[in-house]
């Protein structure tokens, strides 16, 4: 019994990943999630002043981490609370000289580029109500990292998640600089 949890708590945590194949050389694992933040530079939700959650903010933190951009992180962290509308977040990331890409359409291009391009993406859910980072898209599954519980990657169905962000109103957004470089192959 404890054999097959282990074999089963494995292949969970292997869910979306996959071998790249090189002609002429050994199989590859690529890293999984693409976007693989470490746990002590995921941030938490958090209250701001009105008593709202900041969900959208501590995504935003966690992927400035990610793309190295710690001070900024840090200032938006201390300076930024409560919740954003696009208009809203595009502004204020204007104003503080933050580069950035969004969409508000759904279309699905902008969140496989994110991956691709291991930046990630903040994207709404639960109705436009809750952002989460979508750290992790290939053709059968998603990832999210979930500012309410950032301990764990939660792996989701692809065409579940995408259904959802398009009912969400389809509003995703990630800085654009350099994320962390992939894992030594």
């Amino acid at each position: 019994m404890k054999r097959q949890l282990s074999a089963l708590a494995l292949l969970v945590s292997l869910a979306g990943c996959e071998v790249a194949e090189n002609p002429g050389r050994r199989a590859v694992k690529t890293e999984c999630p693409v976007v693989n933040i470490p746990l002590t530079l995921r941030q938490s939700n958090w209250l701001g002043n009105r008593r709202e959650g900041s969900c959208v903010h501590a995504t935003m933190i966690s992927l400035l981490r990610w793309q190295g951009r710690y001070k900024t992180a840090d200032y938006w962290r201390r300076s930024h609370a409560g919740g954003e509308w696009p208009e809203d977040l595009a502004a204020k990331f204007d104003s503080a000289g933050i580069r950035y890409a969004y969409v508000e359409n759904g279309d699905v291009r902008f969140l496989e580029w994110a991956c691709r391009t291991r930046r990630g993406c903040g994207l709404t859910v639960l109705g436009g109500g809750h952002m989460v980072a979508l750290v992790h898209l290939d053709d059968h599954w998603a990832a999210i990292l979930d500012n309410n519980d950032v301990s764990t990657i939660r792996w989701v169905p692809r065409a579940s998640l995408i259904a959802e962000w398009k009912a969400s109103h389809g509003w995703a957004v990630t800085p654009i600089y350099s994320p962390a470089a992939p894992l030594p192959r």
